[in-house]
């Protein structure tokens, strides 16, 4: 974690300490959430929609933290040290790019509409094979996630592994600002955002942002399947950046058929010479794989260490996970929803072998004026591809459900209700919705951890 001195702080910030303190006291560590301080943190008041974090930052001075900024336009100053700053979001992101850069670790920048978070876990899983490697942890993807993230890198780290998220045109840029990442990865464009963006090449310019603080000479690898960004890429300054694509005729493909298991799926890549095994679930978890197979083997590391690290990899949790329930498996991929990524995941039940397939869906967000023809057909793709049966929650959930002919429910619990005594039946229940949905407190029912 960042351990600095408040001299070296406020050099790196251009600021001046407000009251009395010594400034040659350490900090040890950064948070924004007063719930969270620990002995001689930095307390950072993040100035939010509802709630301004300076109210905190007493509170947090008496629960241990060292020291607080405090944005120069909140008058009067308050009777205890604080270290003054035009903007104590931009102070924190300047802290964070400063470290970074004082640790010079390689940097891996991930983004895309689905796949960026499997995709940097298997980064980490290769790379954590030989080199000290840390990553994003759950969900610190934004312009405060991502600095978060960057404090708690340790000293001796050598590859970092930076997922990017965004929701709207210039959020990427900014993160580049900070991370300046040596590797850049897009691993889809797809229908997230669009309310905000407009349309799927409005969200592939947005993505294709995090070529603009690649450094010089640095690697960028994109989906060769999205010609949103194939569109894109003519447009924009690539000059002294490496282009690689990966997928079907890319520069790195998938050479053979999936093969699917309860453990997982198996795969060969036309740049490896034993076959690889995945432990992950669908066609598209392969995909996600290409790009990381290719980084791995540009930064030099054993094929062994790849094949290795995705055969022992750890999904983060709500993302295609196979759980056994009764005689059944659920299929847990609740973390989000969006037209591409629900059709993958129904690709993904099907190809589970099990006598019954079930589909229980809920509300995709943030589709704009498309979004109740976007369920309709999400709901028909559920038929075509044989699904048994389908059950949905959710008012924009209806359209699915009438796409499918399926089952509509009110409520979670009365799905719970009609689903449970279908799994002593040889059947996969795949579980799948936006997150604001919480149809993962659903999978805790069937796993009886119902409240």
């Amino acid at each position: 974690m960042i351990v600095k001195t408040i001299q070296e702080i406020t050099n790196i910030m251009h600021a001046n300490v407000h009251g009395d303190i010594d400034d040659t006291r350490k900090i040890h560590g950064v948070v924004i959430d007063s719930r969270q301080v620990t002995k001689d943190v930095l307390y950072v008041p993040i100035i939010g929609q509802r709630v301004d974090g300076h109210v905190f930052s007493k509170q947090t001075i008496e629960d241990g933290a060292l020291i607080s900024l405090w944005q120069k336009d909140h008058l009067p100053y308050p009777n205890f040290p604080v270290i003054l700053v035009d903007d104590t979001l931009k102070a924190m992101q300047d802290l964070a790019k400063a470290y970074l850069d004082e640790l010079r670790p390689l940097v891996i920048g991930v983004t895309g509409s689905n796949g960026k978070t499997s995709c940097k876990d298997m980064l980490y899983s290769i790379f954590s094979q030989e080199k000290k490697t840390q990553k994003t942890q759950g969900n610190r993807n934004s312009e405060i996630g991502l600095p978060l993230t960057i404090f708690d890198f340790d000293e001796d780290i050598e590859v970092a592994i930076l997922e990017m998220g965004m929701e709207n045109k210039g959020e990427i840029t900014q993160l580049t600002s900070i991370a300046q990442p040596d590797i850049s990865v897009i691993t889809s464009v797809g229908s997230a955002h669009m309310e905000n963006l407009g349309g799927r090449l409005q969200i592939a310019q947005a993505k294709c942002e995090i070529l603009e603080g690649l450094k010089e000479n640095g690697l960028f690898l994109y989906n060769h399947e999205s010609e949103e960004i194939k569109q894109v890429l003519p447009t924009l300054n690539t000059e002294n950046k490496k282009i690689v694509s990966f997928g079907q005729g890319g520069d790195v493909s998938i050479t053979s058929d999936i093969k699917y298991d309860k453990e997982g799926i198996v795969f060969n890549c036309n740049i490896l010479d034993a076959p690889v095994y995945l432990r992950a679930f669908g066609d598209f978890q392969a995909m996600n794989a290409l790009p990381c197979i290719f980084i791995a083997k540009a930064c030099q590391l054993k094929e062994e260490s790849i094949l290795k690290g995705l055969a022992d990899l750890e999904m983060t949790k709500m993302r295609t996970q196979l759980i056994p329930v009764s005689n059944a498996y659920i299929l847990d991929d609740t973390y989000k929803s969006n037209p591409e990524s629900a059709k993958a995941a129904i690709d993904t039940l099907m190809e589970l072998p099990a006598q019954k397939h079930i589909a229980i869906l809920s509300d995709m967000l943030d589709l704009g004026n498309e979004e109740k023809q976007l369920h309709f057909d999400v709901g028909e793709y559920a038929k075509q591809k044989g699904v048994d049966e389908l059950y949905c929650t959710g008012p924009l959930s209806k359209e699915t459900s009438d796409g499918f002919n399926g089952k509509w429910y009110e409520t979670k619990d009365e799905i719970y209700e009609a689903v449970k005594p279908l799994l002593d039946q040889d059947c996969i229940v795949l579980i799948k919705g936006s997150r604001a949905m919480k149809m993962d407190t659903l999978v805790d029912a069937f796993r009886g951890k119902k409240q």
